[in-house]
């Protein structure tokens, strides 16, 4: 049997704003889904734009924050390494990969969004029908993507993500660049959303989106479903 293999997209970008603090991919995105796929047979690869260390989100490490799959991570030499020595974007072939999952953290919301190699991962993956799985500010990635008729990719697309009202609730509405939701409504999405810090996920035949952390595990498990009904 073809082994699955799956891409990970993370951002490289580790500043609040202008805040003066931290930030990056929040762990329990990354290391839920990391192992909902290993669990599955899946071969992961992680890649983001810089390569190199993957930066976490310091309050994704605190302890109030951790779960069952941030603890296996943090012990876990291996899903450690790959997140210190992730492939540049500009290297991954997409062809070499069955799934694209997108965690979040605020970070994407500076470097995945409106990336040009960033679109390429996602038409390319589209273009193949294969599955795309966003989650929280992961989603960030699919804004300032066009198909070829210079349409943007979410135009009447059902997806989800943060939230304007859960942006307010960390108090980061001044602070990160745009508001993913705005965003993505305006470029045309057909945005639906559950009750703040609830459990919501979206599929839209190959485009699986999670609406926040809570959200993380599901929309891992709908996105290897997408595969597996293919």
């Amino acid at each position: 049997m073809k082994e699955l293999n799956v891409l990970i997209v993370t951002t490289s970008h580790d500043t609040l704003g202008n805040t003066g603090e931290k930030t990056g991919v929040w762990l329990e995105e990354l290391a839920a889904p990391y192992y909902k796929f290993i669990n599955e047979g899946a071969a992961i690869t992680i890649a983001s734009p810089k390569g190199g260390i993957v930066p976490l989100d310091p309050t994704s490490k605190l302890d109030d924050w951790q779960t069952e799959y941030t603890k296996q991570f943090n012990n876990d030499a291996t899903a450690l390494d790959a997140i210190r020595n992730s492939k540049r974007i500009s290297d991954i072939n997409p062809t070499d990969f069955d799934i694209l999952f997108f965690p979040g953290g605020h970070g994407p919301m500076w470097d995945l969004a409106n990336n040009v190699e960033v679109a390429n991962l996602i038409n390319t993956f589209n273009k193949e029908d294969k599955p795309i799985g966003l989650v929280c500010h992961g989603v960030a990635a699919l804004t300032g993507v066009t198909s070829e008729n210079e349409t943007p990719f979410v135009k009447g697309r059902k997806l989800t993500s943060f939230t304007n009202t859960e942006e307010a609730a960390v108090q980061l509405t001044d602070i990160v660049p745009f508001l993913l939701e705005t965003e993505l409504t305006n470029e045309g999405a057909i945005y639906h959303k559950g009750e703040d810090w609830s459990e919501f996920v979206i599929e839209d035949r190959n485009l699986i989106t999670g609406q926040n952390p809570q959200s993380s595990v599901m929309t891992a498990q709908k996105t290897l479903q997408a595969l597996k009904v293919q």
